[in-house]
C-alpha cells in the first residue's frame, strides 16, 4: 500500500477550515444585518406615531384659522393623526419583524391553513 501525501492531507484540512472560517463569518454578517436594535425600533415607532399626530394637529389648525371652526377641526385632524400614527406603526412594525422573521409577518399567521 502506498502512504497517503501528508502535504495534501494538511492543504485538505487548510481548505476545509478556511472554508468553515468563511461560513460562519457570512453566517454572522447575515444575523447582524437582519438584526435592528430596541433603540433604533423605539425611535422609530416614535418617529412614526409623532409626525402623524403632528401633521393631524397642523392639518386641524390650518382648517380652524381658515373656516373659523376654532375647536372642530382641530379635533377631527387630531383623530385622524392618531389613526394614522397607530397604522404607520403597525406598518413599521411588520417590516422590521419581517427581516427578522417572515413566518412571523404573513397575514395567514395564527390562521388555520385550509388545503
Amino acid at each position: 500500500m502506498t502512504e497517503p501525501d501528508k502535504n495534501t492531507l494538511k492543504d485538505r484540512i487548510a481548505r476545509a477550515k478556511a472554508a468553515q472560517e468563511d461560513t460562519v463569518k457570512t453566517k454572522k454578517q447575515d444575523e447582524s444585518a437582519g438584526s435592528v436594535s430596541a433603540g433604533a425600533m423605539a425611535l422609530r415607532y416614535g418617529a412614526e406615531f409623532g409626525t402623524s399626530v403632528f401633521v393631524g394637529i397642523m392639518i386641524g389648525l390650518g382648517i380652524d384659522t381658515y373656516f373659523k371652526t376654532k375647536p372642530w377641526g382641530l379635533l377631527i385632524m387630531m383623530g385622524f393623526g392618531l389613526a394614522a400614527g397607530v397604522l404607520g406603526v403597525i406598518r413599521a412594525y411588520r417590516e422590521l419583524t419581517a427581516n427578522i422573521n417572515p413566518a412571523m409577518s404573513s397575514p395567514e399567521t395564527g390562521r388555520e391553513t385550509e388545503e
